[in-house]
């Protein structure tokens, strides 16, 4: 139901659930039995939601309830139709382009995050916990640009909705039935536009720009939240039209090929989940993991590949191609800083490979990444306040440990970070690709286009 429409009468929300019970299984019947195409399910699930409303509302008033009046029918018709075929309660909240996160509990009013830094209760997505369940079941087969499953046998769910959303669900393993929903709303966002969003400056802007030109290895460190995948997103922005490389992601956020007018070229992976089977070497039949997707996309013709986040065993073949020449390639990683960014990338790889010793894996980062780029979240003045608050230069150092230059750091008690008056090492490629070493060296806090509140810094 729409918010307000759940509130029309009285076990609204527990009518529409029980009439799409009784509806969808007799259409899987209609469909196997008649003449019908799959294509025509919903022509189909519109013949009889008129048998199932009539015999649902004998059952409703034998138990002492009230049937809807024309509006309120008119509204539970148009609701069922949206449990079946679309995202059904979810569908107004994801209009709504000021909400950045819906996270859900069971059968529970959810919780809605916006842009602002607001958190506020909204609608129930179900009336039940169990309806919670097969509206995720329901989710899962039908808008998944593959089939996806979330049950006993599968309790976890991550998957891209229709409209590039991130959803993340788990059954079985949590107490309840949990689902978060992740939209990214600044979708065809270039570094000009996160520039004028105040979230990197025009210093920053003017080296990122050159950065991905000059082909550099850059990883985009931050929290959870923090904006990685935008500035991700931003950069890709910078690679030529024409430009075959490929993204990898456990599910599509980066959403670049939807995008086909600017990215022609782009190959678009996403990692597949298995089934309930084990092959000898432990992977799931029928599954596809990132790793194996790197593996893939290094074959094919790629010129740089953008995994959307590492996150475990797929570095160590993402840095063996950065290290051996798969120049301009971009990634993130969760941390709370950049050097905190060298460190997990270094334990994934120790994680990866235990014969590799710890110095070792320090020196293949230091090897293959060129730029770190730390994005910070901060709550202030009622609002969150995403920018950039370090870019780091990495090179090869002494005895495994890896050389950082710092070109952007906020300073104590600073809002925003400035530049620090150190060049890069490779600045002459840089320059090669249109950057001016002015914007490190002069005085000044980089010109960032948001300006901050009277008396701040």
């Amino acid at each position: 139901m729409m918010p307000g429409d759940a509130e029309i009468f009285e076990g609204a929300d527990e009518l529409v659930d029980l009439v799409q019970e009784r509806l969808a299984p007799r259409v899987q019947n209609a469909l196997r039995q008649g003449s019908h195409a799959p294509a025509d399910e919903r022509a189909v699930a519109g013949n009889l939601l008129d048998e199932v409303l009539s015999e649902v509302g004998k059952e409703w008033i034998a138990r002492g309830r009230a049937l809807p009046d024309p509006d309120q029918d008119w509204a539970i018709r148009q609701a069922v139709m949206a449990e079946m075929f679309g995202l059904g309660r979810l569908e107004p909240l994801l209009a709504d382009d000021a909400i950045e996160n819906i996270d859900v509990i069971g059968s529970d009013a959810a919780w809605l995050s916006y842009s602002d830094g607001r958190v506020m209760r909204g609608p129930r997505l179900a009336p039940t916990d169990d309806a919670l369940i097969r509206w995720l079941q329901r989710i899962a087969a039908r808008h998944g640009r593959t089939e996806h499953a979330i049950n006993a046998t599968h309790p976890l769910l991550n998957m891209e909705l229709p409209g590039g959303e991130r959803l993340a669900a788990t059954v079985g393993v949590t107490d309840r039935p949990h689902v978060s929903i992740r939209r990214h709303r600044l979708g065809a966002a270039d570094l000009e536009a996160l520039r004028d969003r105040g979230m990197i400056s025009t210093a920053q802007l003017a080296l990122l720009r050159a950065a991905v030109r000059a082909e550099k290895n850059i990883v985009v460190s931050g929290r959870q939240k923090a904006g990685k995948t935008t500035l991700l997103r931003g950069l890709c922005w910078e690679i030529p039209p024409t430009e075959r490389f490929a993204t990898l992601e456990t599910e599509f956020e980066l959403g670049l090929h939807r995008h086909r007018d600017r990215f022609p070229a782009v190959v678009a992976f996403e990692e597949q989940q298995g089934n309930a089977e084990h092959l000898e070497n432990g992977h799931t039949a029928g599954g596809v993991s990132l790793m194996q997707l790197v593996w893939q996309a290094l074959r094919m013709h790629t010129a740089r590949i953008v995994v959307g986040e590492v996150r475990g065993k797929e570095i160590v073949p993402m840095l063996n191609a950065l290290s051996s020449g798969g120049a301009g390639s971009l990634s993130t990683v969760h941390a709370r800083s950049a050097d905190q960014a060298i460190q997990r990338m270094a334990l994934l790889c120790l994680d990866a490979n235990s014969a590799w010793t710890p110095e070792f894996a320090r020196d293949m980062v230091a090897q293959s990444v060129d730029l770190i780029v730390h994005v910070d979240l901060v709550a202030r003045d009622g609002a969150l306040d995403r920018s950039v608050s370090e870019i780091v230069a990495v090179e090869p150092g002494e005895h495994g440990h890896p050389a950082r230059t710092h070109l952007f750091r906020r300073p104590t008690g600073a809002l925003r970070a400035v530049p620090t008056g150190n060049l890069p090492t490779e600045i002459a490629d840089l320059e090669a690709c249109g950057f001016d070493r002015n914007w490190l060296t002069t005085s000044g806090d980089g010109d960032w286009m948001l300006r901050l509140p009277e008396g701040r810094s």
